[in-house]
Parts: structure tokens; C-alpha cells; sequence
């Protein structure tokens, strides 16, 4: 470790993630910019791709199949987290990829950080095992930032020997000591993990829909099925909407998947409706304020950041969500922040209805404003440096 007290340098911070969708990397992005806001170039915080840094081409396949199932059918990853849960998959990978773990440690033994968060349920015992081989355990605080809302997440989430581990609902905080963390290591915050880029950067409907060259007037839907996009419910949800004859626009993101874009830009160009298409983006802000509805999965960071945005949500439950996602779907269902579809024939309708009455529109706003908390990144990001000598705020 650096000989250089705390005290008198910028503590360093490691913020680690794995690629498996995008909403562990939103994650991770919002906690560095919540710092970075309300301590200005007072740490220096790294987020780290783990498969990337491992430099072993087998890690980075172990982690790319989730998004393989998720772009296949997103049905198959239930089985993947299953057997998951059936053992420790980190523990018994390891010697298989021990190049792997070894260019983590050595990582870890450069990089010498102040302090590791982890946003993703499959690293934990990788790295909380590299800090007991270099004799730091009890000098390298350790925190898990569990994304997940409910319950029935990987067992990978709770890991004694963390330091501390932050959940977002009393549910997850169960499941957290029900799969072996001690109760006193589990906290909840009020609110959800959403970047304060979210709810900070005002711009009214009008001007976000000027950026994105929209029409002013038109009921406007936003379509994110997450970083995969989910191939065959994008593609189903936009045919949907197209054949309905609704008076809509359409955004439509296709996130990583190029082959999917490629398909939406063809079906833009010959649709009746207007249709804009994207891949990748980091507009997504932008494009929530602009939107008068979205459609998306149950994912945890959807449904925060449509919280925040008050957006009113359409989930598809078309198919069974993942078991990760199924708890998020029925909480979402219990706060009245959302409504469901368990079969595409039934969106035109529900969509007409949100457009043609007022009241059940401005109640779905009206229970995302009771659930939203705008300090919950805040909270997140004062609990994680509580367990580091604390600089005092600038501005």
C-alpha cells in the first residue's frame, strides 16, 4: 500500500463491473458522477471492466454468454442463473482461468486502491480472495452495491467476508441475510442507484424533442429492452405499434446490437409512422423527456430511471421475466408505477388508454413522484466514503 497517509493524497477508488447489459455499468457511472458532484476533485475513482483487465480471452467468454442467451432468448438465461446459484461459480472457474485471476491481482497490487465497489453479483469472491492473498482484507474496505430490487438474485451478491453491502428494498436486504451476510453488513438506502445526470440536466419536453428532431405535437414512445435490446420483443413491440394505426412517433433503441438496428432502420424507412432509430447511446436521458410512455423489461435500472424521469412504464410480461427480474415486475405492479402486458394484441389498447385519459396518466405519475428520491445516489455515494477519512465538501 502507498505510504502516503489518506489524508494527505486523493483516496482512490475502484469502482468494478463485468459487461453482462448495460445496467451494471450505469450503475457504476452514477456512483463515480454522484462523488465526482459532491466532491470535486477530491478522489480519483476508477471504473474497471474486470473480463478486460483479466487480459484472459476465456473470462471475457464466461461473461459474454449472458449477453448470448440475452440476445438468443432471454428465456434461457433462467437457466444460466440457476446454475449459478448451485454452487460458486467463481470458486470453481478459478483454477480454469487462473491467468485470469492472476492478472486481477496484479492489478489490484499496482492499482493499490483506497476502497473496491463492486455493481456486479460475479466478482466478489474473485476479489475479496485476491485482497486476503495480498494481506489487505481488513485494510481495503470492500462494499457491494446490489442493483437488484427484489429478491431471487445470484447467491454471487452476498459475500461475508464484504465489509458492507447496500441494498435498495427491505426484500433485497432479507434475501442478502438469507444467502449468508450478516445482518449488521446489510444496509437499505431510500431510492434507487439512478445518475444524477438524470434529474440535474433540466431541459423541458419541447427542447428534447427539438434535439432529437421529433414532431412537437405527436404521443411520443420510447422503446429500451436494455443493452441487448432483446431482439425479437423490439421487433415485436414496433410491429405492433406500426400495424395499430395509433397517431405515435417511435424511439427506438437497439443498444448493442447492430443487427437489430439495421433491421429497425429498414422498417423506419417503410413505415406509415415516424420511427427514429438508435443503437448505443448515452442520450437516453434526453430521450426519456422527451417520451410520453415507455415500453421496456422489468430490468432494475428501466424502472429507477423511469421513476426518476415519472415516465409511465408499459412492462412486457409477454414472456416470463428472468427470475432476477420477476420481484421488479411485481414491485413495480404493487407501487402502481406501471402497467403490464402479457400479450402484444394488448398494447394498442392500453396505449390508447393512457393517451386518452388524463387520470390514470397523471396516477401513474403521481405514485413514481411518492417513490422517487432524488438524494438516494447521494446517500449511496456518503455511505461508501463513511468508510474512509472524509474530505470536506468544496462548493
Amino acid at each position: 500500500m502507498s505510504d502516503i497517509p489518506i489524508a494527505d493524497r486523493k483516496p482512490k477508488i475502484f469502482i468494478i463491473y463485468a459487461n453482462t447489459g448495460g445496467g451494471h455499468l450505469s450503475a457504476a457511472k452514477a456512483l463515480q458522477t454522484a462523488i465526482h458532484l459532491r466532491y470535486p476533485d477530491q478522489y480519483q475513482i476508477e471504473i474497471v471492466n474486470v473480463p478486460l483487465i483479466s487480459g484472459s480471452q476465456r473470462v471475457r467468454l464466461l461473461y459474454e454468454s449472458y449477453n448470448v442467451m440475452l440476445r438468443a432468448d432471454p428465456r434461457y438465461a433462467k437457466h444460466g442463473l440457476r446454475l449459478l446459484n448451485a454452487f460458486n461459480v467463481e470458486r470453481v472457474v478459478i483454477p480454469w482461468v487462473r491467468r485470469g485471476y492472476l492478472n486481477v491481482r496484479r492489478f489490484l497490487e499496482r492499482g493499490q486502491p483506497d476502497l473496491i465497489v463492486s455493481v456486479h453479483a460475479i466478482l466478489n469472491h474473485s476479489f475479496t480472495r485476491a485482497l486476503k492473498e495480498c494481506g489487505w482484507q481488513h485494510r481495503i474496505p470492500y462494499v457491494i452495491l446490489c442493483t437488484d430490487l427484489t429478491n431471487n438474485f445470484l447467491r454471487g451478491w452476498a459475500n461475508p467476508n464484504a465489509t458492507l453491502a447496500i441494498t435498495f428494498t427491505e426484500l433485497a436486504r432479507r434475501q442478502m441475510i438469507d444467502y449468508g451476510m450478516p445482518p449488521d453488513k446489510v444496509v437499505v438506502q431510500n431510492g434507487f442507484a439512478v445518475n444524477p445526470s438524470f434529474f440535474m440536466e433540466k431541459i423541458s419536453k419541447a427542447d428534447a424533442r427539438e434535439q432529437l428532431g421529433l414532431d412537437q405535437n405527436t404521443f411520443t414512445i420510447l422503446i429500451s429492452l436494455g443493452g441487448m435490446a432483446i431482439p425479437r420483443k423490439t421487433a415485436a413491440i414496433v410491429r405492433t405499434l406500426i400495424r395499430s394505426g395509433l397517431p405515435v412517433q417511435l424511439l427506438v433503441i437497439c443498444g448493442t446490437n447492430r443487427s437489430l438496428k439495421r433491421k429497425m432502420h429498414y422498417v423506419a424507412r417503410t413505415a406509415k409512422i415516424r420511427m427514429h432509430v438508435h443503437g448505443f447511446t448515452q442520450r437516453i436521458s434526453l430521450m426519456m423527456s422527451a417520451a410520453d410512455l415507455m415500453i421496456s423489461k422489468p430490468g432494475p435500472g428501466s424502472i429507477m430511471e423511469a421513476v426518476i424521469k415519472e415516465l409511465p412504464l408499459i412492462l412486457d410480461n409477454v414472456t416470463e421475466p428472468m427470475p432476477q427480474e420477476k420481484g421488479n415486475l411485481a414491485f413495480a405492479l404493487q407501487h402502481g408505477i406501471v402497467r403490464s402486458i402479457t400479450n402484444y394484441r394488448q398494447l394498442p389498447p392500453v396505449i390508447t388508454r393512457l393517451m386518452n385519459d388524463p387520470a390514470e396518466y397523471a396516477t401513474l405519475k403521481e405514485n413514481m413522484r411518492r417513490l422517487k428520491n432524488e438524494e438516494a445516489i447521494f446517500e449511496v455515494a456518503e455511505t461508501v466514503l463513511s468508510l474512509l477519512p472524509k474530505p470536506s465538501v468544496v462548493g
